[in-house]
């Protein structure tokens, strides 16, 4: 998930705690729950490392509960005042790119402007057939998250949608821009007079083979003179 995944999968535990005391296989179908079908269904060890984690850092606790019969012990989890602190903390900062305004797509384009308008427009066209595409899945997803009365799955698509969208503006305005040289290169910059024959190394001093061609040739006696 990386950091800041990992850091609103805590974060997503901490208020399913909030709500009371929970044991590790209930956990696992709340997690599920509240992250939604999107991340499929998690991995059991990677939930009891991220809850081990968050106990070393104290904003869990947990202890054995024994079971009837022959049933295993099994391991309940509490929220602690310094989790509930975290959480409030979490919810109340807003949420901050991760990854800055050049995204890929924007990358592509101002590469792509590089070859000429042929080629933003090819981006462009690649891009929008993706994303429609996407649109049309997600659509059909609501309609199916709204018969089940899944508010939440619905409320997630429907977010994915509405970024979809947003996405579909940003190509319009690449493609309306495909004629423009999106980058301005630096001219090239003058090498210092030697410089481009190597006679010169980084710090500005002859190299051995400048010294070389400056030796004056030793003039050969001829034979008999």
């Amino acid at each position: 998930m990386g950091y800041l995944g990992e850091m609103a999968f805590q974060h997503v535990i901490l208020a399913l705690l909030e709500g009371g005391p929970s044991h590790g296989w209930q956990m696992k179908g709340q997690i599920e729950a509240a992250l939604g079908p999107e991340h499929g269904g998690l991995n059991k060890g990677y939930i009891y490392e991220v809850i081990h984690k968050m106990e070393r850092d104290g904003l869990v606790t947990s202890r054995v509960e024994p079971q009837e019969g022959m049933r295993p012990d099994r391991s309940v989890l509490e929220v602690t005042d310094t989790g509930l602190e975290q959480l409030t903390e979490w919810l109340a900062e807003p949420v901050r790119r991760s990854a800055g305004f050049r995204d890929e797509f924007v990358q592509k384009v101002l590469a792509a402007s590089l070859r000429g308008e042929d080629a933003v427009r090819r981006v462009c066209r690649v891009q929008r057939r993706a994303l429609l595409s996407e649109a049309k899945a997600l659509q059909t997803l609501r309609r199916e998250r709204e018969r089940e009365g899944d508010a939440g799955a619905s409320f997630t698509i429907e977010v994915a949608i509405l970024r979809t969208n947003a996405e579909l503006e940003c190509v319009e305005a690449a493609e309306a821009r495909a004629g423009q040289r999106l980058i301005e290169l630096p001219s090239a910059v003058e090498l210092p007079d030697g410089a481009a024959s190597g006679a010169l190394d980084t710090a500005g001093h002859e190299t051995p083979a400048r010294r070389r061609q400056a030796r004056p040739r030793r003039q050969t006696r001829a034979r008999g003179a």
